[in-house]
């Protein structure tokens, strides 16, 4: 199996995966099994699908690896919040579906602590047409991965709660799937302006924690509610919203260190990744490894340290089944994700330097790990050098 951008698909390509609707995440656009005539590739970016996977001979072995249960219980995750956010956005309903929610994130939860592959990022959800609703599922799906892996540090940072109840991740889960609800309230032509917004647009746009804390108050337990209202706080000090003192009304800093809830500091830095992975109405998507290299070196002092140790510990730089092109020239899969060298996957080689095809996969299978004079060079055409660990920076975080 491959991951293929949809603008890379060639005649005879046959889908190893079902391309679901993008308005209806539980019905199919394109089945399994099906050659995808490359001439369709216009539209299916026009429905906001921007990659697919496809069958591969002597990689099969990858079917196993990206679970597609997963791929369901983050499409069900995905289907109550859009159907929940429309039906109060709508006007048919007064409030969110806050039971249903809870439910289906206690599934997902249950899933990935379950699963042999859950200490691990393999996919987030497919492209869909509403980014809102899309990026609340992913943000809940990386933060509770986050969560799994920070289980001893939880029960240190929450020493009011007992063991089991500082390391219960569906809070968190609730907290990191509606920690945009504030957006519910900000006009359309602000939230979805294309171009760049002005200083009042902008001060408009960073109401929303406070908006969503606001609706979310009362009406879901305060840890979660207070992911809405602090998931744009920073580590050092930077961010938003400001606090006023209750007695005086006086201008205060905003939180810093410690003193953002820790389901908040997690909810930040998944809520930036998966962001930048995105395509937006404003931007183009970007690839993992340049996130990955943006947040480690741009937003230096941003994220709380334990919490960002482990975030580059579950998130690949080079995806499970993307294609990549190394040093030498050979095309290759990324096969097996290696935690302690991220930047130097397992590749199994597809394509030699002259873009012939290679007969057996399985005898070009490379440890990048082991082969130091090798390098991913590119992906999609994109030069990843630079993104790469020895890179450096000159700008700042947004």
């Amino acid at each position: 199996m491959l991951r293929v951008p949809v603008e890379k698909l060639e005649p005879g390509m046959v889908l190893a995966r079902p391309v679901p609707l993008p308005n209806d995440p539980r019905r199919y656009l394109l089945q399994r099994d099906r050659e995808v005539p490359p001439e369709l590739a216009p539209r299916l970016l026009e429905l906001g699908v921007y990659e697919v996977w496809i069958r591969c001979r002597n990689l099969e072995f990858l079917e196993a690896i990206i679970d597609e249960d997963l791929g369901e219980h983050q499409r069900q995750v995905y289907a109550h919040v859009r159907r929940s956010f429309e039906a109060v956005m709508s006007g048919h309903a007064a409030e969110l579906d806050i039971t249903r929610f809870q439910s289906t994130i206690g599934d997902l939860f249950d899933y990935l602590k379950a699963s042999p592959t859950g200490s691990m990022m393999l996919q987030k959800l497919d492209a869909f047409d509403n980014y809102l609703m899309s990026h609340a599922a992913n943000v809940c799906y990386l933060s509770l991965l986050l969560g799994l892996k920070l289980e001893r540090y939880l029960i240190a940072e929450r020493t009011w709660k007992t063991a089991r109840e500082a390391k219960d991740l569906q809070l968190l889960g609730l907290g990191a799937l509606l920690h945009d609800v504030g957006k519910m309230k900000i006009p359309p032509q602000v939230l979805h302006k294309p171009g760049k917004l002005t200083r009042e647009e902008m001060e408009l746009m960073r109401q929303h924690p406070q908006l969503g804390y606001e609706m979310l108050k009362g009406r879901v337990p305060i840890a979660a509610a207070l992911v809405a209202l602090n998931h744009h706080q920073r580590f050092d000090g930077a961010g938003y919203p400001a606090r006023r003192d209750a007695q005086t009304g006086e201008l205060l800093p905003p939180l810093s260190g410690k003193h953002i809830p820790v389901f908040a500091r997690i909810a930040t830095i998944a809520d930036m990744y998966d962001a930048a992975t995105a395509k937006r109405c404003y931007s183009e998507a970007k690839l993992p490894v340049q996130v990955l290299y943006e947040l480690r070196t741009l937003c230096q002092g941003a994220f709380d340290p334990p919490v960002e140790k482990a975030f580059f510990e579950i998130i690949p730089p080079f995806p499970v089944g993307q294609i990549v092109t190394l040093s030498d020239g050979v095309d290759a899969v990324v096969v097996e994700f290696n935690a302690r060298h991220p930047y130097r996957p397992k590749v199994q080689g597809i394509r030699g330097p002259t873009g012939e095809r290679l007969d057996d996969p399985a005898l070009h299978e490379l440890d990048l790990a082991l082969y130091p004079e090798l390098e991913i060079q590119s992906v999609n055409g994109v030069d990843v050098r630079p993104f790469q660990p020895a890179a450096s920076a000159s700008c700042r975080c947004a």
